[in-house]
């Protein structure tokens, strides 16, 4: 299947998010399934999250299955992806300096191993356009 379209990739609501939550950390869930990961005082109706998770599927963000007499949703797309995309999507509006300043601070509040990991990623991606021609 294709990607979701840019424009509605983004979750809108709290709803939306604590669905998409919920299918990251358990992989693959039934309706029943996100309601049973919200709190009793506040769980919403069954008809509204499979509402919620439909348009979620019509968007392209979820997938469902049919298996037996309930459907099966899955993301199409990951949690770090969705994250890098609505991050990317925020700095691709901002001036060069705020973008930067933005980095850099996202950067300083990473762990030892993080930073790390970045630091590895930079210097691939340097030496990825270091040996591209050029133009």
């Amino acid at each position: 299947m294709a990607p979701p379209r840019r424009k509605d990739i983004d979750v809108r609501g709290d709803l939306q998010a604590e669905i998409m939550a919920a299918i990251w950390q358990l992989g693959e869930a039934r309706v029943d399934d996100v309601r049973d990961r919200q709190p009793k005082g506040r769980r919403s109706a069954h008809n509204t999250i499979q509402t919620v998770m439909n348009r979620l599927v019509e968007r392209g963000l979820l997938e469902r299955e049919r298996r037996g007499h309930a459907f099966t949703y899955c993301a199409r797309i990951s949690e770090d992806e969705y994250l890098a995309h609505t991050i990317g999507e925020r700095l691709a509006d901002a001036s060069p300096t705020a973008r930067r300043a933005a980095l850099l601070k996202l950067v300083d509040s990473l762990d030892a191993t993080e930073l790390e990991a970045v630091a590895r990623q930079a210097q691939r991606v340097s030496r990825a356009k270091a040996s591209r021609p050029k133009r």
